[in-house]
């Protein structure tokens, strides 16, 4: 099976409009959750946050839960 690989390279994508707009936001928090299953995330969302706009977000080896605001 071979793999096809796209690499762009992002700072060639961003615009000053881009740039000012991603300055204004938040930063969104990461939650590392690489030692835990599937069923434990939705608990840890459902007891400690007060919202539900999360998304799962690999980087390496580690997994971290993103908390949108």
């Amino acid at each position: 099976m071979s793999q096809t690989v796209v690499r762009i390279d992002a700072r060639s994508q961003r615009t000053e409009l881009a740039d000012a707009v991603a300055a204004r936001r938040p930063p969104r928090r990461r939650v590392d959750v690489s030692s835990l299953h599937l069923e434990e995330i939705e608990t840890y969302v459902e007891v400690n946050l007060e919202t539900d706009r999360v998304s799962l977000e690999r980087r390496g080896a580690r997994t971290y839960l993103v908390v949108e605001r």
